[in-house]
């Protein structure tokens, strides 16, 4: 009788530690794609054609803002409040949402994205090819992680253009976005520690 207990017991755990892999799995899928698309002449400047305006998050908003941000430069009329309060996949209590979530509400506005992961030469092809902004992820592990939007770069002064919901104004006068990072920098904080999702970039198509 003990040990049929002992295997029923044994089994029970098994089936809820396979339970909670597949919830984890469902989470955080879709893992990030390698990105093989580099181009080595791509121009030395470059700036994704800008049709909105900023807007100031709240606190862990920056997936929604950055998310309104893209839609808005394809003509949406949406707000980073009004993605936020739609957007799924919040972390419980600090209500960070996960890059499903992200991927989750462009498909449901219609929409194809896509999550890589590359390099600094990979990122730039991509914002080239598609002429449209790309959301990426920097950050220092569990510590902190945040979204902003690429959109632009200088390879001479070796510079790359960002909106940043995080900013309270447009730090770039007449550059693309309201803020600056050197190349160094910005790839200090996308290698932001984080397992499977470094280096990565979203983009987004329309749906055929």
């Amino acid at each position: 009788m003990r040990l049929k207990k002992k295997k029923g017991i044994k089994w029970l755990l098994v089936g809820i530690l396979f339970l909670l892999l597949a919830g984890i799995i469902h989470v955080l899928t879709p893992f990030p794609t390698k990105e093989l698309t580099a181009e080595d002449k791509l121009p030395t400047q470059f700036a994704v054609p800008i049709n909105t305006g900023f807007e100031r998050q709240g606190k862990s908003q920056c997936a929604a803002f950055s998310t309104a941000f893209v839609l808005r430069n394809l003509g949406q009329n949406l707000g980073g409040a009004e993605v936020y309060a739609d957007i799924p996949y919040k972390i419980p209590v600090s209500g960070y949402v996960l890059p499903k979530g992200i991927i989750t509400y462009l498909r449901s506005q219609g929409y194809q994205p896509a999550i890589y992961q590359g390099d600094l030469n990979s990122l730039k092809t991509r914002l080239v090819q598609g002429n449209k902004p790309l959301i990426v992820l920097v950050g220092n592990g569990l510590f902190w992680q945040h979204y902003m939007t690429l959109v632009g770069y200088d390879d001479v002064k070796q510079e790359l253009y960002f909106f940043d919901s995080g900013r309270d104004g447009d730090e770039n006068a007449d550059l693309s976005g309201n803020r600056t990072m050197t190349e160094d920098y910005f790839q200090t904080w996308w290698s932001n520690g984080l397992p499977v999702f470094n280096h990565i970039f979203i983009t987004t198509e329309k749906s055929l």
